[in-house]
């Protein structure tokens, strides 16, 4: 999928954000050279067949695989405790598959996720699934909007699973931002609206859904002229993460 270039954007920060094969690249996520791409998302929280010309950005090898393990186990957090919430949802054949390989991480998911008198407990490794939002955010914000920032000290990460939103706190969340137009828009998800009465020019940040029910996300800039990357994962986990 081809990269959009936000206008009078620096056209060097593409060296970070824009995998072209035939160039040099440098990794979107330590800086380093990048010899390989990465689709942003994984293809680990979608299933097969998967989207055609997912998006994808430039990573080193150690960054594209080390963080490999995490979004798995993040996957299968994910679709097990939504599982055992809702009994109407039937667990992801990947899911199955992934737990029945790896006999550690399918023990670690029982120690983290249990029932007790009918009703269902979970203890998150909290550390592993912030690195992966903190992530997948990065990936986002990079590609529509040629982010690079590689201090996650800077990245204010929230998140909540939807059992715990009311439908208020859904909507506000699903909302699409309206604002004056910025210089720098570009994204694929934002669109431009003009009064030719008046001139006035108004930016919406719509949702980029790359797999239905599996993944989607939006990109927006909220008042202070922060990056905002909302991602919604299975329908189940909602996350907003700000890229000062």
């Amino acid at each position: 999928m081809e990269q959009r270039k936000r206008p009078g954007g620096d056209g060097g920060l593409g060296y970070y954000t824009s995998w072209e094969k035939s160039k040099s690249n440098g990794c979107i996520y330590c800086g380093k050279s990048a010899t390989t791409r990465e689709h942003t998302p994984s293809k680990t929280f979608l299933i097969e067949p998967y989207p055609e010309n997912l998006p994808t950005i430039p990573a080193c090898f150690a960054c594209n695989n080390g963080y490999s393990e995490d979004e798995k186990y993040v996957a299968c957090f994910l679709d097990l405790l939504k599982s055992q919430v809702y009994l109407d949802y039937t667990q992801q054949e990947q899911t199955k598959l992934r737990l029945l390989k790896d006999e550690k991480l399918n023990k670690t998911l029982q120690e983290q996720i249990w029932m007790e008198n009918g009703k269902v407990y979970f203890k998150p490794d909290e550390k592993r699934i912030l690195r992966i939002l903190r992530k997948l955010a990065r990936g986002h914000a990079g590609f529509e909007l040629d982010y690079i920032n590689f201090d996650n000290t800077e990245i204010e990460v929230w998140y909540e699973f939807v059992f715990n939103m009311s439908q208020n706190d859904i909507e506000e969340f699903d909302d699409i931002p309206v604002y004056s137009l910025y210089p720098e828009v570009g994204s694929r998800g934002m669109y431009l609206i003009q009064n030719l009465s008046t001139g006035a020019a108004y930016t919406f940040a719509g949702w980029i859904d790359v797999q239905n029910g599996q993944y989607r996300y939006q990109v927006s800039y909220d008042n202070n002229s922060n990056i905002v990357v909302k991602i919604v994962i299975f329908e189940f986990l909602y996350c907003r993460v700000v890229l000062e």
